[in-house]
């Protein structure tokens, strides 16, 4: 305690002598600077949309990046960040640290809060995701929330909003970038001339891959802030606990309905969960004879385009799928999720139990279209194109890469929890390894196991 004590108090004087000498504003302009360090936590989920931003940003304005886990950006030469734009997904207190290195070192930062892309009305999750100490080092927020502007007004008006599309809802960039060179259909091999259902499940804090993931929300996410802690994870579990029982007892009636009876289910579990503590869970949890599969390789949008049906518990993936143009998704869950974002409540309309299968058994006996198909989500601005038309164009920066990020050239990810929710990213980076001859067209080169640089 005493040793953490002190540790704290070493960067609180730290901070403060950065915030008196106003280091912490420095390069704030968009327009300082040629080049971006995109930085990951989950393969399935951040990887291949920000390496499909890297690409478009290459092909279309020549501006160079690199995409990374987020663990890795400490391992990067300090001289590399000067006219460099680093892009995080989220500026919860755990997140300053790196942001702060980023920061002093030369760096504009820019956070796209990826907690907040379906509920950006919640406070307690707007409070957590951009903690008032972290923003101190961030320049520019990626978000079209009302409350969120709101609440950086009032918290750090030195802040900047960015409203372009979240990366994740690209599906036009990711389409055209990613999905035609990744795709792997030997993840489909079990289901292959088969029809089947995809669950995809959103439970998270009971089978976490991260051990002390409680206590790090009990201790540290919601420092800085009027969030009673204790309490919101008491609510929060609570929830889950709701969730699970929903989870359970929709899996039991759709196996009873006639329709569906024959169809393999897969369940896709959260990305951040511990797999085995999930299958070894449910295996005591759902009979055998329900027939189904406890499945996460691959991301969730290849295995919602192999899918008959989908199903959902107010999930981020069907936000996705609809972007994709797909209208087999269907909520099982009674109510939205309070704070749920007003661009996406039409789209996440709650059908409960019976309802989402008497729709879904509709679509396939009928062929009958949505009626969401008429609910677009909104076109935007890309966020490559934002940049792209901000910042300098400059083709000569590969020579001092190489020196820079020598220490990412043999990296991996080695921790047990980050390396869970990596295993899709690493999958993607010996797929370029495998195939370097195509993704040299591309400019494309993987960074050890922890990434892929793009451009000259």
């Amino acid at each position: 305690m005493l040793k953490k004590f002190f540790k704290n108090l070493y960067f609180y004087s730290f901070d403060f002598f950065i915030f008196f000498l106003g280091l912490n504003k420095k390069n704030k302009n968009i327009k300082n600077n040629y080049k971006i360090i995109w930085l990951a936590e989950t393969g399935s989920r951040d990887f291949l949309p920000r390496l499909a931003q890297a690409i478009a940003l290459w092909e279309e304005f020549s501006i160079s990046s690199i995409v990374i886990h987020k663990h890795m950006l400490k391992q990067i030469d300090k001289r590399f960040f000067k006219g460099a734009i680093v892009i995080d997904k989220s500026a919860t207190f755990n997140c300053i640290r790196r942001l702060r290195y980023a920061k002093i070192n030369g760096a504009l930062n820019i956070v796209i809060p990826e907690e907040l892309l379906i509920c950006d009305k919640s406070n307690i999750q707007i409070k957590g995701s951009l903690n008032p100490r972290t923003l101190n080092y961030v320049d520019y927020v990626v978000t079209n929330s009302k409350e969120v502007k709101h609440y950086l007004k009032n918290v750090n008006k030195f802040v900047k909003i960015i409203d372009v599309l979240n990366p994740r809802l690209s599906s036009t960039v990711i389409k055209k970038n990613c999905d035609n060179y990744f795709i792997n259909k030997k993840s489909f091999s079990k289901f292959k001339n088969e029809r089947f259902i995809l669950i995809n499940d959103k439970l998270s804090l009971k089978f976490s891959s991260l051990d002390n993931e409680l206590e790090v929300i009990k201790n540290s996410i919601f420092n800085f802030t009027d969030v009673e802690p204790s309490k919101y994870l008491n609510n929060y579990l609570i929830k889950e606990e709701e969730d699970e029982k929903l989870l359970i007892n929709f899996i039991i009636q759709l196996r009873k309905n006639k329709t569906f009876n024959k169809f393999k289910i897969l369940i896709r579990p959260h990305p951040s969960v511990d797999l085995k503590k999930y299958k070894k869970y449910f295996k005591e949890k759902l009979d055998e004879s329900l027939n189904y599969f406890i499945l996460r390789e691959g991301t969730a949008l290849d295995w919602m385009n192999e899918a008959n049906i989908i199903f959902h518990n107010n999930c981020t993936t069907a936000i996705e799928g609809f972007s994709n143009g797909l209208e087999n998704i269907f909520n099982y869950s009674n109510k939205i999720d309070s704070g749920t974002s007003e661009d996406f409540k039409a789209l996440l309309k709650p059908l409960g139990i019976k309802k989402s299968i008497l729709n879904a058994e509709e679509f396939i006996k009928n062929k009958k279209h949505s009626e969401r198909k008429k609910i677009k989500i909104k076109e935007e601005l890309h966020l490559y194109q934002f940049l792209g038309k901000e910042m300098i164009n400059n083709k000569t920066i590969k020579s001092n890469s190489n020196r820079f990020l020598a220490n990412l050239k043999n990296a991996s990810i080695y921790e047990s929890s980050p390396l869970q929710r990596w295993e899709d990213a690493i999958d993607k980076i010996k797929y370029i390894e495998e195939n370097i001859e195509t993704f040299k067209k591309l400019c494309v080169s993987p960074l050890g196991r922890v990434g892929a640089q793009i451009g000259n």
